[in-house]
């Protein structure tokens, strides 16, 4: 949150070295070097870079939180004018209550997460214990379950070799997060289940893998931008088109 807040300062620094990379000259009301047209120029850039804060208010970022814009603009203008006889807090005041807030707002958000993650965990155990039913569904020590649909013929893969696979991920709910095919990786570099599943397998078969999240992206998932969720139970269908062997090694 302080962060957010210093960046917003930042961008008056900024503002000259960014106006002057446009070339586009000013209306003819005004003057080339005019203090107030400079003054004009601070603010079209200020409230350009910052044009999301509109009534009624702004989400803070990462948050829930809807500011007053009110609030925001009445403590900007008396602070830039220096006029610290009017501030309702003092600099110091505002740097601590901006800290204790994020504080707060960071343990909301853990807490938030925490559930998020106890919910998928439950609705994925409930999936698991429903699909270890089915028949043909082997579950392995470790929780894994394997449905072969395709046994396959041909060689099977060892620790270090290279796979080349077809395969479609997908989440309890039936949302797919990722597929690929002709898709060739080490058996080393996938989450335990899928490589767990990989070395059951043999060249041209076929398998779905059903893998709690210890198994997988665990409780905070892949990261940023990816469509699982922490805690999420996963499920890959893989096709496996070639094992390729490790080199062997060098003596």
């Amino acid at each position: 949150m302080k962060n957010f807040i210093l960046s917003m300062m930042a961008v008056v620094a900024l503002a000259c070295g960014l106006s002057s990379c446009n070339n586009v000259a000013p209306k003819a009301t005004y003057k080339q070097g005019d203090v107030d047209t400079l003054a004009y120029a601070y603010g079209v850039m200020f409230g350009t870079q910052y044009s999301n804060f509109t009534d009624p208010g702004v989400v803070v970022p990462d948050t829930n939180v809807v500011m007053n814009l009110d609030n925001f603009l009445s403590g900007f203008i008396t602070a830039i004018r220096k006029d610290t006889t009017k501030l309702d807090m003092t600099v110091d005041e505002a740097q601590e209550f901006l800290q204790n807030f994020n504080m707060k707002m960071r343990q909301q958000m853990e807490e938030k997460r925490l559930a998020e993650v106890n919910d998928n965990k439950a609705k994925g155990a409930d999936y698991m214990a429903e699909n270890a039913k089915k028949e043909g569904v082997v579950v392995t020590e470790s929780g894994l379950q394997i449905q072969c649909l395709n046994e396959g013929t041909g060689a099977q893969p060892k620790e270090g070799d290279k796979v080349t696979v077809n395969y479609k991920g997908s989440l309890i709910d039936g949302t797919e997060f990722d597929a690929n095919n002709d898709c060739e990786f080490n058996v080393n570099g996938v989450v335990r289940g899928f490589k767990e599943g990989l070395l059951s397998m043999k060249e041209g078969g076929k398998s779905i893998f059903v893998m709690p999240s210890d198994l997988a992206y665990g409780d905070r998932g892949p990261g940023q931008g990816s469509k699982i969720p922490g805690g999420a139970t996963l499920i890959f269908e893989v096709e496996l088109l070639k094992v390729t062997p490790a080199a062997p090694a060098k003596k």
